[in-house]
This record gives structure tokens, C-alpha cells and sequence, in this order.
């Protein structure tokens, strides 16, 4: 049996104070203009890309990757009640609940200097990942008293509104947990390809259902249109997963369709939390956020056709150039970033006028 989970990172939109200088660099070092110093960036070595090891399956077909501490703890529980160790997956699942209180605590931990609408997102975020955590701790006491008595018990006594609580997290992850696993929605868009190809249509479904669960897990992330285009992606990834596995689907472009509104829903996003990365002056954060932003692009433009990859290929390229600058700390020019911001918001945006979303990038100011 396969399965998964995560973290989440709050999102803060702060007003940028104006900075003077030309050129920037995310070091240790004294920073070109003494009144705009650079944030070193949160880890020295780059932050790469990879795929989970395993998966959490659960009876109503919903996926989740195993992806960080909360999700290796709820594999590790699963295990053990497989092996018939009720005690050690009880006590599993109560180190899940604490997890999920600590980043609850952390999630209400939205100081004076966030807008209202992001303290909002975080205190519900908050407040939702501690009624998840009493669930599991309910859960875990049930393990104990021998009442859990098969997988399906279990999944009910985490039923699928505790779950999506759960996903809540994904809001105070770390860059080192969500980037690794950004470019997983695709590669699982493209193997549900292959499988349909073959009509091996149940692989096909449990493909797409794989990639629906990082979708959904970037929704708790989200805020505004991106979060509207993300679940609106989620939704549509779900109807479209349940069509497929019956045999329903007749064209291979349904697929294409549904994959483009979700890797555009995306790069929305990613975009979105590199702008807020950048307020907060997380260079670091801001460049992962923009390489995968710049991917969501390069994979939507991909499913829409040929003379869309041409014409956002420019805008994909350079937004990855300078993601990698401010990922790595290396020098780089306002007017850069601001000219980064606004490519890539334009071909998102063209983007989504060929596919039919209504949902825009929104502009950025980077400061003077």
C-alpha cells in the first residue's frame, strides 16, 4: 500500500521599504547599498529535486504523498497496524497530532505586520490543523483500546475532513519540503498519459489521483485567484480521475485540458508566493517560488499545444535564470526582477486568456 504527507509556510505580504542601490546579493557578505541589506539566504546547500519515496492510499481513493514528518509518521503508523503493533501505531499517530499542534501554533503566530487577509489565512489555518490533531488523538486512543480493527476503520476514524485539515500544513512548510516535490504533479500527468495510451486505465486514474494530491496540497498554500484556480483544478482532477478509471473518457485531450488548467493554476500560485517572498526580502524563497512557477508554465504551455510552448519558452527560460540567482545568492539588479515579475506574469496570463481561465497574475512592485 502507498502513501503521503507535508508542512506549510505562511504567507506574509508586508509593505517593501524602498531600497537604494542597483545590483543586490544574497550572501554573509556587506551588501551593496548599507541601507538595504540582503537576507542570507535560509540553507547553504541548493535545495534539489525529488520524488517521495512512498504513498498513503486511503479507501476513498484520495493520495498523499510521504513527504515530510507528519506524512512519515502516519506511514510509520500504517505500518505498524499492518504488522499488527497496535501500540507503536498509536503512539505514531499521537506523535502526529503533536506535530500538527506545533504548526498550528506556529500558523497563529501572525504577527501585526501581515494584512489582515493573511493573518486571517493563518489563524484559520491554525484553528483547523488543531482540530485535526484531536481527531488523530482520538484516532490513536482507539488504536490503543483495540476499537481500529482494519485499514478501513482507521481511515474513517481520519476521515476525509480531518485529512484535508491536515493538508493545512502545507501553509508553514519550509522551501526544503514543497520544492523538492513541485515538479511531481507533471511527471504523474505524464505517466497517466502513458497508461491511458495503453488503456490501462485504473493506472491511468490512480496517476492522475497522484497528482491531484500535490495540487491539493499547494491549495493550502494559496491565496486569492490562485487558490480559486487551484481548486477549481482539484475539483476538476477528481471528476476526471473517476471518468477515466470507468472507461469514460474517450479522447487522450481531456487529459491534456485538465493537466494545462492545473499546471497553469500553478505557476499562478508559485508566482503569487514568490511576490510574497519577495516583500518579506526571502531572496531565496523568492527564486524557488519562481523556478517553479517558470516549470508550472513551461508544463501548461506544454499540454496547450506547440505554439504555446513557443511562445512562453522566452518567459520560462528567464524566470528559471533568475530564480537561480536569487535561489543561490548570486548578484542581482532590481530592474531584473521587476522585468522577471513582469515577463512571467504576461505569458501566465496569455497563457490562461488561449485556455480560457480568468484567473491573472496580479502585478508587482519590487521597490525602487
Amino acid at each position: 500500500m502507498t502513501r503521503p504527507f507535508t508542512p506549510l509556510t505562511a504567507a506574509i505580504l508586508i509593505a517593501l521599504t524602498p531600497l537604494s542601490g542597483v545590483t543586490f546579493a544574497q550572501t554573509t557578505k556587506t551588501p551593496a547599498s548599507p541601507t538595504a541589506p540582503a537576507t542570507p539566504a535560509a540553507t547553504t546547500a541548493p535545495v534539489t529535486i525529488q520524488s517521495p519515496i512512498d504513498w498513503i492510499s486511503y479507501e476513498d481513493m484520495t493520495y498523499t504523498p510521504v513527504a515530510d514528518e507528519i506524512s512519515r509518521r502516519l506511514a510509520a503508523a500504517r505500518t505498524a497496524f499492518d504488522a499488527k503493533d497496535n501500540k507503536k501505531a498509536a503512539a505514531e499517530m499521537r506523535a502526529v497530532a503533536d506535530e500538527l499542534k506545533e504548526q498550528a501554533a506556529r500558523a497563529a503566530k501572525a504577527d501585526q505586520a501581515r494584512a489582515k487577509a493573511e493573518r486571517k489565512l493563518a489563524q484559520d489555518a491554525s484553528t483547523r490543523m488543531e482540530l485535526a490533531a484531536k481527531k488523530v488523538t482520538a484516532a490513536a486512543a482507539a488504536l490503543e483500546s483495540g476499537k481500529i480493527k482494519t485499514q478501513v476503520d482507521l481511515d474513517k476514524a481520519i476521515d476525509k475532513a480531518a485529512r484535508a485539515d491536515m493538508e493545512h500544513r502545507w501553509l508553514v512548510t519550509d522551501v526544503t519540503i514543497w520544492y523538492p516535490v513541485s515538479e511531481e504533479p507533471q511527471r504523474h500527468f505524464g505517466s497517466a498519459i502513458d497508461a491511458y495510451a495503453k488503456k490501462d486505465y485504473q493506472a491511468a486514474a490512480t496517476e492522475i489521483r497522484k497528482a491531484t494530491s500535490y495540487v491539493r496540497l499547494e491549495t493550502g498554500r494559496a491565496t486569492g485567484e490562485a487558490k480559486q484556480a487551484l481548486e477549481s483544478s482539484v475539483a476538476e482532477l477528481d471528476k476526471l480521475a473517476a471518468s477515466v478509471e470507468k472507461g469514460a473518457v474517450k479522447e487522450e485531450k481531456a487529459l491534456g485540458k485538465a493537466f494545462t488548467h492545473a499546471n497553469h493554476a500553478l505557476a499562478l500560485a508559485h508566482r503569487a508566493k514568490a511576490a510574497e517572498s519577495w516583500a518579506r526580502k526571502e531572496y531565496d524563497k523568492a527564486g524557488y517560488e519562481l523556478k517553479a512557477a517558470a516549470h508550472g508554465l513551461e508544463s501548461a504551455a506544454g499540454w496547450a499545444g506547440a505554439e504555446a510552448k513557443a511562445g512562453a519558452a522566452a518567459a520560462v527560460a528567464d524566470t528559471k535564470a533568475l530564480g537561480d540567482k536569487l535561489a543561490s545568492g548570486a548578484t542581482w539588479a532590481r530592474e531584473e526582477v521587476a522585468k522577471g515579475f513582469e515577463s512571467l506574469g504576461h505569458a501566465i496570463n496569455a497563457l490562461g486568456q488561449k485556455i480560457g481561465s480568468s484567473k491573472k497574475a496580479a502585478p508587482v512592485n519590487v521597490g525602487s
